[in-house]
């Protein structure tokens, strides 16, 4: 069987449940939202005494409108951002390393093929993967936001959110496909990549509460795009978005290099 269609094949049950698991993220938001709605200024108060870092943390700004579907939908930007990265991340390591897991190594590499071309085979699979996660998030949200919008249409700034969100998610893959390359088992892998979301996350949380260290943002790809800037004023930092496209080009890079030196043990 081709390389590309056996991975689509192999990862379509898990993109099927990472797909309800964002239909089911956006669906709670918006049902939590109905309940903001109806409360008027009571939630806007509440809101108000709410630490200015910790509302920093949520992309909240002082002052702004919690009733308005555009500004709660703006806050899920940062739950959207750890579910896609957690998925996009442990896709690109078990997508490389997993062969030796499923001891299907000695099965894949027998055929007449360079491991290149099976890596990028595995590659474009996982970036399908990630767009369809993508597209499924843009659809969903647009539908849940229209619902309960009143005013001018949002498929745009929407659409604005979701490609900041692409782009973190190929960010994040290639950060996974490298170590997937780089570790000698599917759990070292896995470990080293969670590893990662768990600290960049962290980082951006240290930096959201103290811009005494705002010079390091640039090791946070949390930090590169933030909510407010990208859905309100349609603006997403070119200068994070070459970042994000230097680092995945350097991981490519690193994945196809450490592969073609990995002894592959069945």
């Amino acid at each position: 069987m081709n390389i590309f269609l056996r991975e689509l094949k192999t990862n379509a049950k898990s993109l099927i449940i990472w797909c309800l698991g964002m239909i089911f993220l956006i669906y709670a938001g918006m049902v939590k939202y109905s309940a903001f709605s109806k409360t008027g200024d009571a939630v806007n108060e509440f809101m108000s005494q709410i630490p200015d870092s910790m509302k920093t943390v949520l992309g909240i700004g002082n002052g702004t409108d919690v009733t308005s579907v555009a500004v709660f939908y703006s806050m899920f930007f940062l739950f959207f951002m750890l579910l896609a990265a957690v998925h996009s991340c442990m896709l690109g390591a078990l997508i490389i390393s997993k062969e030796e897991r499923d001891k299907t190594a000695d099965f894949l590499f027998v055929k007449p093929i360079r491991r290149s071309r099976a890596i990028s085979s595995k590659i474009l699979a996982a970036i399908i993967n990630i767009a369809v996660l993508n597209a499924v998030t843009y659809a969903v949200s647009v539908i849940s936001v229209e619902k309960h919008n009143t005013g001018s249409s949002l498929a745009v700034p929407v659409l604005m959110i979701t490609s900041a969100l692409f782009v973190l998610q190929v960010l994040f893959l290639g950060v996974g496909l490298l170590f997937g390359a780089l570790a000698k088992n599917s759990k070292v892998a896995t470990s080293a990549a969670t590893s990662i979301i768990l600290g960049t996350f962290i980082l951006k949380v240290i930096i959201d509460m103290n811009n005494d260290v705002k010079a390091i943002e640039f090791l946070s790809p949390f930090r590169y795009f933030k909510a407010d800037e990208v859905m309100f004023d349609r603006s997403i930092d070119i200068g994070y978005v070459l970042v994000s496209a230097a680092v995945v080009l350097l991981c490519a890079a690193g994945t196809y290099i450490f592969f073609q030196k990995r002894d592959l043990r069945n």
